[in-house]
């Protein structure tokens, strides 16, 4: 076989560009070390035949190790250096969990563990005429959370036994099927109990209207405010009322305290309600009354409704609505409605005091106005209400001229056969978004929103853009790359930070790809390759044709550690680099990673999580480690060490901003960072930054019950745990439809413990706009 030196070069070409698989050289020992653990008394005396067992600290480990103390109290356990979760149980002793169990790789490690001896509870559980109840579930809280004592059920005697108690205060509750729950608070060690449970309580409920006389339907409302007794685990039987004697009766309900909301209606379309606290007695009928008794009728409230230019509103309807300021629906609050008039008069019917609020809206559950207390004497004066929302309005349009029947406003469809949209608007400020037609490029608009205000914007005219064609190529400038995904991104997209928008196109055999109807504005393709390496090419207004030549990539490899020669395991690690590639690893049982990462590029190392878990404590978790960002510029081709330790410092900070986690964000860096220029600026601080503490959105109640909350329903609440002493700049972003809005706050650490910030939210409260 004969070989030309130009076929010879473009294999050796094409070999030097396959991909060299990252090595995973270690300076950990890979055998097991010893791990020693004494066990003694309060009193220093060695506890033989403890159980131990030890867990891998890292999420979801499977790394469990056991032994058993000799008759010196010690066992000798052979673990992986690392961190683990001990557990020691022994009869006649308190289970004690040490979740902070570390095992350097410098040698062995010695833990010594005391037991306390066990105070055990027991006694009975019986009915209020002193037979057995059988079957009762029954469990203790205690305050020291890492000392775990299984729950109990009592026995056909009613006889119920607690092993391992901690000496101290605790909680007993006792619970059963169609039983009212029962509470004790005792001191262990505890004689013999005699727990007494009832049956469950009865509640009569009579609603009384205005004139004293009862009011036919009853409560239309009952809510159990006590933690412990949970609506949704009620029969039908327990919540299905009865009707006797122009009263409701709720015959079988759990002993505690409900709130009862009744309604009188005076009219359709009028109704006030009032909601009180009443207390269920076990085996007893608790009666309740809610009353609108001494409220006197006060309408008609009347006024003229107009718009902020004083023109009438001479259509819809106005509702009047007033409530006490009190928790859970208590109180008195109403709701009423009136007709509007040609000259924009309304009269509302009933009312029993000056509404504090007043909307219009034109059909029920539209976007309307409100006007807001205090309010004229009601005798006819003229009540500015405004707009509720603002908006943006506009229309799609061919470049005919003809309208557009199908089409889409940032991903979704406004389905408006006369080409028309609208976009919703609660603050003052640019807002962007994008609109996509099949056929044709991609329009970016932009227009300034005002809160409460109906604006029109011109119409966007679409035109069918140019066809951008191109060739991805490796490093060597040759080899085209095939079957190789190419994203046409906007310039305000390539961090991510936004709505995602991107497009893409695959390369063929030899690398060659099209790109139809991109738009006349600048734009960016990007390729990120694991095996070639990365690109990013920004596409000038009028360039129609691309090479990309791909950056190889670098390897970066290391150990996470605690800073004590102990490998953390599980901790992800992600990189984010400029132009919106991302890379992540995760180390492994000796806390090494390695991964590929795009080169010759600014990039920030964020290790992330840590052995937590965010689910309730089952099985108990070790304490928390949080890292800071590292920056990193690595040479294409090369490889680089880093290894990684949690941040250690005295303090912590305490961001509270009053809105929810759907929107808004906070970040710390460390020193006095300066306001970002532009965008772009915005997201080089973004991939700098270094986020929060993982907040759960999972809790256990006292029943042993999961509680789960989407994480962007929960408040805007963000903690920086471990921070060292210092001068740091506070980020909170409002991430707006098409724009962010900033506030950057300074703060100085001098002192140990917890700093607390409150914040309004930045697009309320005086933050600066950056629109993408």
């Amino acid at each position: 076989m004969r070989w030309s030196w130009v076929g010879l070069l473009a294999v050796v070409l094409a070999c030097a560009e396959a991909p060299r698989p990252v090595q995973t050289k270690t300076r950990w020992p890979v055998e097991e070390v010893a791990f020693t653990v004494r066990t003694v008394d309060p009193a220093g005396q060695p506890v033989p035949g403890v159980a131990l067992v030890a867990r891998g600290a890292d999420r979801g480990s499977l790394v469990i190790k056991s032994g058993t103390t000799d008759a010196t109290g010690t066992a000798r356990l052979q673990v992986m250096p690392g961190w683990y979760v001990l557990q020691a149980e022994a009869a006649g002793f308190v289970s004690v969990t040490r979740t902070d169990a570390r095992v350097p790789v410098t040698g062995e490690a010695r833990l010594d563990v005391t037991l306390e001896r066990a105070a055990p509870i027991a006694g009975r559980v019986v009915d209020a005429a002193g037979k057995p109840v059988a079957w009762a579930t029954l469990r203790l809280r205690r305050s020291n959370e890492t000392v775990s004592v299984p729950e109990t059920q009592s026995d056909a005697e009613g006889r119920f036994r607690f092993d391992g108690v901690p000496a101290g205060s605790v909680m007993l509750q006792a619970e059963k099927y169609k039983w009212s729950p029962t509470r004790l608070e005792l001191v262990a060690p505890a004689p013999e109990l005699t727990v007494v449970m009832g049956g469950p309580g009865s509640l009569r409920v009579q609603v009384r209207g205005p004139d004293g006389q009862p009011l036919s339907g009853g409560p239309f409302s009952i809510s159990s405010m006590d933690d412990f007794v949970s609506m949704d685990d009620m029969s039908p039987d327990e919540l299905s009322p009865e009707e006797a004697q122009d009263a409701t009766v709720f015959p079988q309900l759990p002993a505690g305290r409900y709130s009862i909301s009744g309604r009188y209606t005076p009219v359709p379309g009028c109704e006030w309600t009032r909601g009180i606290v009443v207390q269920v007695l076990p085996g007893q009928q608790a009666e309740a009354t809610v009353s609108f008794e001494g409220l006197h009728d006060a309408g008609p409230w009347r006024g003229r409704a107009v718009d902020a230019n004083g023109k009438a509103l001479d259509h819809g309807t106005v509702t009047a609505w007033w409530a006490d300021e009190e928790p859970h629906g208590l109180g008195l609050s109403g709701r009423c409605k009136g007709v509007v008039g040609q000259d924009g008069s309304f009269a509302i019917p009933h009312v029993f005091k000056a509404p504090v609020l007043l909307t219009w809206e034109v059909t029920e559950g539209a976007r309307g106005r409100e006007a807001r207390g205090p309010f004229p004497t009601g005798t006819g004066e003229a009540v500015v209400f405004r707009s509720v929302i603002g908006s943006l309005k506009g229309r799609v349009v061919r470049p005919d001229g003809q309208p557009v029947g199908f089409f889409e406003v940032n991903g979704l469809s406004p389905n408006n056969p006369r080409g028309e949209y609208v976009r919703y608007v609660d603050l003052t400020h640019t807002y962007q978004w994008v609109i996509d037609v099949w056929g044709f490029a991609p329009v970016l608009v932009r227009a300034q929103g005002r809160e409460g205000e109906v604006l029109q914007v011109p119409d966007v005219v679409l035109e069918e853009g140019r066809t951008v064609h191109g060739r991805v190529f490796a490093s060597n400038g040759r080899t085209g790359v095939p079957h190789q995904e190419v994203e046409l991104m906007e310039e305000f997209d390539l961090d991510g930070n936004g709505r995602p928008r991107s497009r893409w196109a695959m390369t063929d055999a030899e690398g060659r790809f099209e790109l139809k109807h991109v738009p006349g504005r600048r734009q960016f393709l990007r390729v990120a390759s694991k095996e070639h390496g990365t690109v990013l090419h920004a596409l000038e207004t009028n360039e129609t044709a691309a090479r990309l030549r791909l950056v190889p990539n670098a390897e970066l490899h290391g150990f996470v550690t605690d800073g004590a020669q102990v490998p953390l395991a599980g901790v992800n690690l992600e990189v984010r680099c400029e132009g919106g590639f991302k890379m992540s690893a995760r180390s492994d049982g000796s806390g090494h990673y390695a991964m590929n990462i795009p080169a010759d590029r600014e990039c920030f190392v964020h290790p992330e999580g840590s052995p937590l878990n965010l689910r309730p404590p089952r099985p108990p978790q070790p304490p928390p480690v949080f890292f800071s960002s590292t920056r990193l510029r690595v040479p294409s081709g090369s490889r680089q060490s880093s290894d990684f330790e949690p941040r250690q410092g005295p303090a912590s900070l305490e961001v509270s901003v009053e809105a929810t986690l759907e929107f808004v964000t906070a970040f710390v860096l460390p020193g006095d960072v300066a306001w970002p220029r532009s965008p772009e600026a915005l997201d080089a601080l973004m991939r700098a930054g270094f986020g929060a503490d993982p907040m759960p959105n999972t809790w256990e109640s006292e029943d042993g019950s999961e509680s789960f909350v989407p994480h962007f329903l929960l408040g805007a609440d963000f903690r920086f745990s471990h921070l060292p002493l210092g001068h740091y700049t506070v980020f909170i972003r409002d991430e707006m439809d098409g724009a962010d809005a900033i506030l950057r706050i300074p703060v100085e650490l001098t002192r140990t413990g917890v700093h607390v910030i409150k914040s309004a939210r930045p697009g309320r409260g005086g933050g600066r706009p950056y629109t993408r």
